[in-house]
């Protein structure tokens, strides 16, 4: 003791178990907020994605519509009510995609072209089941599906972007 004054000869060195304890409490925090914004933000693309290709579909119904509206290649024009009630004598949402989809044995050059993409019908494609519903991977992750109801006199065909039911 040198006048008087108490010295302390130990020094600290790291962390105690408190700034630890808290040290690891925020980064768990840190992390959790990191992951569950990266997986919304994996589930908010997969909606934008079925979306989008809920468009395509309606884009696609909307030129086979129009692309009906003429017998052959004379003058003369179908009705809508005519078209709708061909529309809805095909009872399935499947059947009611068909229609849309590529058919190379058609004798109408656009029907054998097909009025969606060959693509995205390839995607519809290769999750079609035997469900009224139409599926693709992100319809899936975005748990929706599309589906294509009757269609209602004074409109055109619509395809409805449906929430998977758990």
């Amino acid at each position: 003791m040198i006048l008087g004054i108490h010295q302390n000869n130990f020094e600290t060195k790291g962390f105690t178990l408190v700034e630890a304890v808290l040290t690891f409490a925020i980064i768990g925090i840190l992390s959790a907020l990191a992951i569950s914004a990266v997986s919304n933000g994996a589930r908010d693309t997969h909606s934008i994605v079925a979306r989008q290709q809920q468009s395509a579909v309606q884009e696609a119904l909307v030129a086979w519509v129009m692309s009906q509206s003429r017998v052959g290649n004379t003058a003369q024009v179908r009705s809508l009510t005519s078209l709708r009630n061909e529309n809805n004598t095909l009872s399935t949402t499947n059947a009611r995609f068909n229609k849309v989809l590529p058919n190379p044995s058609a004798s109408d050059p656009g029907v054998r072209a097909g009025f969606l993409d060959q693509t995205a019908a390839d995607h519809f494609e290769e999750f079609r089941d035997s469900s009224n519903k139409l599926h693709t991977a992100a319809l899936i992750g975005a748990a929706q599906n599309l589906t294509l109801p009757d269609w209602i006199d004074g409109g055109f065909p619509t395809v409805q972007l449906n929430d998977e039911t758990l």
